[in-house]
C-alpha cells in the first residue's frame, strides 16, 4: 500500500498501479525509458538522471533500456509497437521526430502520428570547434581560412544525418564555403578526431566539446540558440556575430518524452505530472546543468506544437541537400 507521503509522491507510486490498472500484469511492470543510444551516450546519461528521480519518488522500478542503431530510429519504432499503457517511454532527441523522417528511405512509424509527446526534457546546443593548431579565433576567420584552402578543411559530426551534418551544409549554403563532412560513430570519436587533428574541426554538442574546451585543447567559435551558453559565457552564438547563417541561427535542439499512439490522454497528463516533477527537482536541475543541458519541461501540448514546428522547419533543409539513408 502507498504511504502518503504527499500528492507527488502518491501520483508517482500510482504510475505503475492504479494508473496502468486494470490489468495486473501492466501494474507490476516497471517503468520503461528506451534510448536509441548506447550506454554512456549524452541521452543515455542525461535520461538516467530523471529516471533515477523518477523510481526515488515512486519507490517502484525505473529502469533505462538502450536500444541503439540508425540514429535513435530502431527504439521509436521499438516504442511505437509497444503496448500503449504508459510503461513504455521513449526517451528522444529532436533527431527522432525532425531528421529521422526525411533522413531515412523507409521508416516504420509517423513521427507526427504515431509518437505523443509527453513533455520536453531541455535544450542544448551544437557548436563550431576548431583544432587548435588551425590559425583562426573567430567564425569569420574560419570562413576566410576554409576559403583559402578550398576542398581541404574537413568537419567531423557525430554521423551522417544528424543535426551536427545539417548544420555544416547550412553553414556552406550561408557562406558559400566548401567544408568537407566527415562523420563518425558519435560524438566521442568525432571529438577525439579533432582534439588529434585528424579534422580541422568540428561541429558536435556543446557537452561532448565542453572538456576539451575547459582543458584548452580546442578552440570553439560559436554555438547555436539565441541565448549564449552558460557554461560558454565567452563563446558568442551564431546569431550575434552577424553573419547572415539563416536558419542556423535560430536552430534549438531538444530531448523530450514520448509515448505510443493509443495512450490515454489520462495517462499522458499523469506521465507529463510526474516527469515534470522530476525535471524540476533542484538535484536533477543541477545534474542536466552539468551535463550542459537546460531543463525545459512543458505540457503534452506545448511540446507537440515544438515537434510539429521542428518537423516543418527541418524536413525543407534536409530535403535541399538531397541526402538518404539506405535502410
Amino acid at each position: 500500500m502507498i504511504r502518503r507521503i504527499g500528492w507527488v509522491a502518491v501520483i508517482v507510486g500510482a504510475i505503475v498501479s492504479a494508473l496502468l490498472a486494470p490489468e495486473p500484469s501492466i501494474a507490476a511492470s516497471p517503468l520503461k525509458f528506451v534510448v536509441g543510444f548506447a550506454a554512456g551516450s549524452g541521452v543515455d546519461a542525461i535520461t538516467r538522471v530523471v529516471a533515477d528521480r523518477v523510481q526515488a519518488m515512486a519507490g517502484a522500478p525505473a529502469i533505462v533500456v538502450n536500444r541503439p542503431g540508425a540514429g535513435g530510429r530502431i527504439a521509436a519504432e521499438a516504442v511505437v509497437h509497444a503496448e500503449p499503457d504508459g510503461s513504455t517511454i521513449l526517451a528522444a532527441p529532436i533527431v527522432t521526430t525532425a531528421f529521422t523522417p526525411f533522413v531515412f528511405d523507409k521508416v516504420g512509424f509517423d513521427a507526427l502520428k504515431d509518437l505523443v509527446p509527453v513533455t520536453r526534457l531541455g535544450n542544448f546546443k551544437f557548436a563550431l570547434a576548431v583544432n587548435v593548431e588551425v590559425p583562426v579565433h573567430t567564425a569569420q576567420e574560419f570562413v576566410a581560412y576554409v576559403k583559402a584552402n578550398p576542398g581541404k578543411t574537413l568537419y567531423a559530426t557525430p554521423g551522417p544525418g544528424t543535426p551536427a551534418h545539417f548544420l555544416g551544409a547550412m553553414f556552406n549554403r550561408a557562406t558559400g564555403t566548401d567544408l568537407v563532412h566527415v562523420p563518425y560513430a558519435g560524438s566521442g570519436p568525432a571529438a577525439v578526431a579533432l582534439l588529434s587533428n585528424q579534422v580541422q574541426s568540428a561541429i558536435n554538442t556543446t557537452v561532448a566539446l565542453l572538456p576539451l574546451y575547459q582543458t584548452q585543447k580546442i578552440r570553439l567559435l560559436a554555438v547555436t540558440g539565441e541565448k549564449r551558453d552558460l557554461a560558454l559565457p565567452d563563446v558568442p552564438t551564431f546569431a550575434e556575430l552577424g553573419m547572415n547563417l539563416g536558419e542556423m541561427e535560430k536552430a534549438e535542439m531538444w530531448y523530450g518524452f514520448f509515448v505510443p499512439s493509443g495512450t490515454s490522454p489520462a495517462t499522458v497528463q499523469h506521465l507529463n505530472q510526474i516527469l515534470v516533477t522530476a525535471l524540476n527537482d533542484p538535484g536533477v536541475r543541477e545534474k542536466l546543468k552539468i551535463l550542459d543541458v537546460d531543463p525545459a519541461p512543458d505540457t503534452p501540448e506545448a511540446f507537440a506544437k515544438l515537434v510539429k514546428a521542428d518537423y516543418d522547419r527541418w524536413g525543407p533543409v534536409i530535403r535541399s541537400t538531397g541526402f538518404k539513408v539506405g535502410n
